[in-house]
């Protein structure tokens, strides 16, 4: 049972004000001010946009540390060395690893994979691991997904004679590591044109270079579906190349599945033909980072490369049944947090228990986040030394206020709106000062309430079958490119009634003139509801995959006729 808030009440806010003047010219009205809205004003602009095919590559030799990297990696493989893949327990650092895997060995190199255990090494590079692959014969490690901030771990590598490089994309410190190479994007020295790829999108364009630097062209189509993958379930923004990767995976899995993604599509209940970026983000990648959070994420690697279906079936089983596990332990760890919290009101939520599983504590501070727009903090409390997720808003660097305190963390890393860190429980008190007074003085002045950017406002009765076309072709959707919002006022209910398990979503039936609408509304039981209401939504298949609802984000009474701020345009 979840906690009810007397939350303060969401913003509603218009991106351009002045999107309808700036559309398309004989483009849907309602799909060109949407397009407008998201800075795209002309023909070869939308071009681009919904035929992302068109856009030319990035040269990945831009990326700083490639032409290094290549360099080692073609000795190891010459000279039969064995080369270490280190990835994090995530979904991008395993699917970082599974490419890479594939992609070396197909090459002829020889490779030993490893990611560490979340609870008993916790997040990164460490000592005993770096020593442990020393003394298995590993000559070369390559870290995917982590590594940029490990400046003592490589050096401990270095002085075993174990080279690393480094294959990475979270946020760069100041000091970097001393290793063979850093790729990495972010790079300040960085001329490559995008630096938001995903680890896996990183580890992808490595071996285009490698296979060039080897004469041999790689076969794009037997990764493009884990890179898509992990750029999905890692929250990249979807667009430039992003976008490009997304919807090749995308279109690759709906012609057949690899026998891990079957068997996982099977227990979620969803056809390859069905996939989108939402089934991954929703479907698939709960369940495989389940295996990091509840268990191992050795189970969800060994799914990604396994061959046949029998072994595969096995594995998206276990899988499905510690998201379940998952699942009731994050509601119950909700409930705990928001019991702590109370009607506490800092400008940064920092929770820390022993009640909370270590595996699930970003899961609860991305719950708190979202509930009161704040960055969040949730700590799962040991003996000694307590283990933390962050989730921030858009408006606050939640690894910079971290990374400022590095003196009283034993590790930390990540980036703006997500990070982790480790810190002895005697330094807690302080941190939570430290970060609490960081966020009083950044967030002065910001109002901290839940705002939902609105593309356009239009009649429900206006949606024509070219525009739902128009707006449906915004796909892959995800952060960095959410799906189209609309709001429309003064629409009729028709029908309402609570479903779902708790009963904590809404299905309703809506009218506007001739046209009647089914819609969904999560999470929002216990909303008033009314005869008009004014809805905030967008556009979805139903869980068949058969007709098109409506995702009703939020509403309200029309007659309360809730106010709509003015953005500053895309």
């Amino acid at each position: 049972m979840g906690i009810t808030l007397g939350l303060p009440q969401t913003r509603w806010r218009l991106r351009d004000p002045y999107a309808r003047q700036k559309g398309i010219p004989r483009f849907p009205p309602i799909v060109a001010t949407v397009l407008a809205a998201r800075g795209i004003t002309e023909r070869p602009q939308a071009d681009l946009f919904y035929k992302p095919f068109l856009a030319p590559d990035h040269d990945p030799l831009e990326l700083p540390g490639m032409r290094e990297a290549i360099a080692r990696v073609r000795q190891a493989i010459a000279e039969h060395e064995l080369i270490a893949l280190y990835g994090d327990f995530d979904v991008d650092g395993v699917t970082s690893v599974a490419v890479l895997h594939l992609g070396l060995r197909a090459l002829g190199a020889k490779t030993h994979n490893y990611i560490p255990d979340r609870f008993a090494e916790g997040y990164g590079l460490n000592i005993g691991a770096v020593k442990t692959l020393r003394e298995a014969g590993c000559a070369l490690m390559i870290t995917a997904d982590c590594g940029i901030s490990s400046v003592a771990e490589v050096a401990f590598a270095n002085t075993l004679g174990l080279d690393v490089i480094i294959l990475d994309h979270h946020t760069v410190p100041d000091e970097l590591p001393a290793a063979v190479a850093a790729v990495n994007p972010k790079r300040p020295d960085s001329p490559y044109p995008f630096d938001e790829l995903a680890a896996v999108g990183v580890a992808y364009r490595f071996l285009q270079v490698l296979y060039e630097a080897c004469g041999r062209q790689l076969e794009e189509a037997a990764f493009i579906d884990l890179v898509a993958l992990g750029t999905v379930v890692d929250v990249a923004p979807l667009n430039d190349e992003n976008r490009k990767i997304v919807t090749d995976g995308i279109a690759r899995m709906q012609r057949g599945l690899r026998p891990g993604l079957e068997a996982l599509a099977n227990v979620a209940g969803t056809p390859p033909e069905r996939f989108t970026a939402e089934t991954l983000g929703f479907a698939i990648g709960p369940r495989m980072n389940a295996a990091g959070r509840m268990a191992h994420a050795n189970i969800a690697l060994e799914l990604m490369l396994v061959e046949d279906m029998h072994s595969a079936k096995r594995l998206a089983a276990e899988l499905d049944l510690l998201n379940r596990q998952r699942q009731q332990q994050t509601e119950d760890a909700y409930v705990i947090a928001e019991e702590l919290l109370g009607a506490a009101d800092d400008p940064l939520i920092m929770v820390a228990t022993d009640k909370v599983h270590a595996g699930i504590v970003g899961l609860v501070a991305s719950r708190l986040a979202d509930r009161r727009h704040r960055p969040s903090i949730v700590l799962s409390r040991g003996p000694e030394e307590s283990r933390a997720s962050a989730r921030s808003i858009p408006v606050f660097d939640i690894v910079a206020a971290i990374r400022k305190e590095k003196g009283l963390l034993v590790r930390h890393g990540g980036h703006r709106a997500a990070a982790g860190f480790t810190v002895k429980n005697e330094n807690l008190d302080l941190l939570r000062e430290r970060l609490v007074n960081a966020a009083a003085e950044l967030l002065q002045g910001e109002t901290l309430r839940r705002v939902i950017d609105i593309d356009a406002e239009a009649a429900l009765g206006d949606l024509t079958g070219l525009e739902i076309k128009g707006l449906m072709r915004f796909e892959p959707c995800g952060h960095g490119n959410r799906k189209p919002v609309l709001l429309s006022r003064g629409v009729k209910l028709l029908n309402s009634r609570p479903v779902g398990s708790d009963k904590s979503h809404l299905k309703l039936t809506l009218r506007d003139g001739l046209g009647t609408w089914s819609g969904i509304a999560f999470r929002q039981a216990e909303s008033e509801l009314a005869p008009e209401l004014d809805i905030v939504y967008s556009l979805q298949r139903d869980w068949r995959g058969e007709t098109v609802e409506l995702e009703v984000l939020d509403f309200a009474p029309s007659a309360e006729r809730r106010g709509l701020e003015m953005g500053h345009g895309a």
